[in-house]
């Protein structure tokens, strides 16, 4: 444990990181509500450009939120879209 301004800090060490199994503990792809571009690239085997393509065709899907210039896929929605597309 550290203290930082007197404060108590559990799982970080003395560069201010937290520990390996702390930042191991991170929650895989197919849990995630969200992913972003280059994870859905990643997991789905889409080029990211592609992925911004078929975001860019369509604008009122409810598949992506935008959160400023960044934009996240909702995963069960894009593989509910995956399914019906017949091509890409």
């Amino acid at each position: 444990m550290e203290i930082v301004n007197n404060c108590k800090i559990d799982g970080m060490d003395e560069s201010g990181d937290f520990f390996e199994e702390a930042k191991a503990a991170s929650i895989p792809t197919y849990r995630n509500y969200t992913i972003g571009i280059d994870e859905a690239a990643r997991y789905y085997g889409i080029g990211t450009k592609k992925l911004r393509q078929i975001i860019a065709d369509n604008p009122s899907g409810d598949f992506f939120l935008e959160i400023g210039r960044h934009v996240l896929l909702k995963r069960r929605q894009f593989e509910a879209y995956l399914d019906n597309a017949s091509a890409l």
